[in-house]
């Protein structure tokens, strides 16, 4: 028999847009960092991963981050999850964790420029309900 205990941790999710611009972003709060989840489009998938690591900035006022980018090869996922990673792990001044994979076939100009926009609906949105909890 397992000593192993089930630990339940808290989990904040949203949604923005629909179909195929649709974008859903998942946040796992594990006690010391949060661990993400950035899918949407026609085609969810792993696209790459962004590691973002809160530091003092180097100028001496605020604070910045170190990223750490690992992207599928021939994916641009990592673009949107670096700027979701980072901006949480600066502002939440925690380590974030943000595997992302967002595709649709074709995708006009206005419709990328539209996921782009989600993406940073869903990460200022995430930041208000986690900063209320910190």
């Amino acid at each position: 028999m397992s000593d192993n205990k089930l630990i339940y941790l808290p989990i904040w999710q949203g949604k923005e847009g629909e179909g195929r611009c649709q974008i859903s972003l998942i946040l796992m709060d594990t006690g010391n960092g949060l661990n993400g989840l950035l899918v949407g489009g026609e085609k969810p998938h792993v696209g790459g991963v962004v590691l973002a690591i809160p530091r003092p900035s180097l100028s001496g006022q605020g604070w910045s981050t170190d990223a750490y980018i690992m992207p599928v090869p021939g994916h641009k996922d990592v673009d949107v999850a670096q700027k979701v990673a980072e901006t949480l792990a600066r502002e939440l001044r925690c380590s974030v964790v943000v595997t992302a994979g967002i595709h649709s076939d074709h995708l006009r100009p206005e419709e990328l420029s539209e996921i782009i926009c989600h993406c940073d609906t869903l990460t200022q949105t995430a930041l208000a309900s986690l900063s209320l909890k910190n």
